[in-house]
């Protein structure tokens, strides 16, 4: 045997042994979270008795505050609508009446720290928060060019605002009631968005970029200290925000997309929330750069002319 084979077997099996590691790597992240782990226990994990819940009065964030309500926390609702607090509230003490609901009326519009001590942190500060879910957040009503982005400056820095200075500093407080304790648990509600470039949705694509870094280097500092912080990156969903009205095989309702997401807690610290979101997690770096750009380029333009003919139909029925 030549020196030459000798080196073509050992990169031979280098190869073989990546491949099968990628494979296997690939493999796990869509099944174990979703089909072979056990749910943990929450409130072990949460070492308190209260979960607060931002964006919490529609889609994804009701869900979480409705299921954790019957998981037997005691649920804080924060949002900006008075009239959707309260009927939320209603939903979950009419259908689980042993909890306690608080609400506080908040616009994570606004970025004055001193109202988040004042309207917030006051607040929070009286209770044992166990699990704090950081889920408001915005984007533009359709994609579109950065200079020509629906809502011009004022709407990128509402989405800049909303959908990473109030997880940071709502986390940042939280933190430290959960570190004496060694216990505690955030869910960041980040996007797919934030796993690759996505072209006329620019701003919404970084905010969501700056959720999942934030996220992992946080989980670094404070797993060790009994926390559990996690990324959840989302496809679409059924909620007002994705304009998704029907369920499908790659769109769940957000009831089917909490109950899967809860059960991966304390077992991954990113993942999609959802198996069938998994799958195109883990399937769209595979995919040739040109060829995603041709296919974001024609879903953005569809996208576009379903919106501008939703508006159209609005302004004729006024």
């Amino acid at each position: 045997m030549t020196c030459c084979d000798c080196w073509l077997k050992m990169f031979g099996g280098i190869a073989l042994t990546l491949f099968a590691i990628c494979t296997f790597k690939f493999f796990y992240r869509i099944i174990y979270p979703y089909f072979i782990a056990k749910p943990n226990d929450l409130h072990a994990l949460a070492g308190g008795d209260y979960a607060v819940v931002t964006g919490s009065t529609d889609g994804i964030g009701k869900q979480y505050a409705i299921q954790l309500a019957q998981k037997g926390f005691n649920i804080v609702l924060i949002s900006r609508s008075e009239a959707k607090l309260a009927a939320v509230k209603k939903e979950i003490t009419e259908t689980v009446s042993a909890v306690k609901v608080e609400t506080i009326t908040f616009d994570f519009g606004n970025c004055n720290v001193k109202d988040y001590e004042s309207k917030i942190f006051e607040k929070l500060n009286k209770l044992d928060v166990g699990i704090l879910v950081n889920n408001v957040g915005r984007a533009n009503d359709f994609p579109e060019q950065f200079h020509k982005a629906d809502g011009g400056v004022e709407k990128s820095r509402d989405i800049n605002v909303i959908n990473t200075l109030s997880a940071t500093i709502l986390t940042q407080e939280i933190l430290k009631q959960m570190v004496p304790r060694h216990a505690g648990i955030i869910i960041n509600i980040g996007s797919i968005a934030g796993a690759g470039l996505l072209p006329e949705w620019s701003v919404y694509s970084a905010t969501k970029k700056y959720i999942s870094h934030l996220t992992a280097i946080l989980a670094k500092e404070y797993s060790p200290l009994g926390i559990t912080i996690q990324n959840i990156a989302p496809g679409l969903v059924t909620t007002n925000m994705s304009r998704v009205t029907e369920t499908s095989f790659f769109a769940p309702n957000p009831k089917a997309f909490v109950e899967a997401a809860l059960k991966t807690v304390g077992h991954v610290q990113e993942t999609s929330g959802y198996y069938t979101h998994q799958i195109q997690r883990e399937l769209l770096p595979l995919l040739p750069g040109w060829f995603m750009d041709f296919a974001l380029k024609a879903e953005n333009k569809k996208r576009r002319e379903e919106y501008y003919k939703s508006i159209g139909s609005a302004a004729a029925q006024q």
